[in-house]
């Protein structure tokens, strides 16, 4: 496999993945306008990352 074919691929491979990435953009953002219209707030992620403390079990106070 050349350099052209492999190039034409991966430009394929990113076109479509931003393409994904767009129309989730606008889907969400038309969600966020339907809500406002609604009188709702817009949506919000919920916080996954978590300390190393809450991980382990510990807490800052337990510690000697």
């Amino acid at each position: 496999m050349g350099l052209v074919p492999m190039s034409l691929f991966l430009t394929c491979a990113l076109v479509v993945r931003n393409l994904a990435v767009a129309d989730a953009f606008s889907e969400r953002q038309r969600d966020d306008e339907r809500r406002a219209v609604a009188g709702r707030p817009p949506r919000t992620r919920r916080q996954r990352r978590r300390t190393i403390a809450d991980l382990v079990g510990t807490s800052a106070d337990a510690s000697p």
